[in-house]
């Protein structure tokens, strides 16, 4: 069974996908200008690249909480540092479209979920899954 952080960890990271889709609608009309400047299809390119990036976000969020991928808990992890300049910057530079606050909640709930994993049960949990028994287990 998995424990309570593994859990809190997924409903976390959906729930910050949930909250991209609702900025996503709330600032469509700046993503698609944004877009515009090098893209001439722009609301094709912002819809495949949204729908890129949330099918990779839930399969490695699946990967680790459904089947202990501490490959996938990794790449994750570093996607996510490595966003987080870019929020910066967009905010910085008023680039950020629709409401302000949500993306502070999506970031907030991201660093939150990830450290999630690393509490002792979710450490503990992990590593179950990388014997050869794991599988029988849970």
């Amino acid at each position: 069974m998995r424990p309570r952080a593994i859990a809190y960890f997924e409903w976390l990271i959906l729930g910050t996908i949930a909250l991209g889709i609702v900025q996503s609608y709330l600032g469509w009309d700046s993503l698609i200008a944004l877009a515009g400047t090098t893209q001439s299809n722009s609301a094709v390119f912002v819809l495949l690249t949204q729908a890129l990036t949330i099918a990779l976000i839930v399969a490695l969020t699946l990967l680790v909480s459904r089947w202990r991928s501490r490959v996938a808990m990794w790449i994750s992890i570093i996607l996510f540092a490595i966003g987080i300049p870019s929020v910066f910057s967009l905010a910085a530079h008023g680039l950020l479209a629709g409401a302000h606050f949500i993306t502070v909640l999506q970031t907030f709930g991201q660093l939150v979920a990830y450290g999630l994993l690393f509490t002792p049960e979710a450490r503990a949990w992990m590593k179950a899954g990388t014997s050869p028994r794991a599988g029988v287990m849970g």
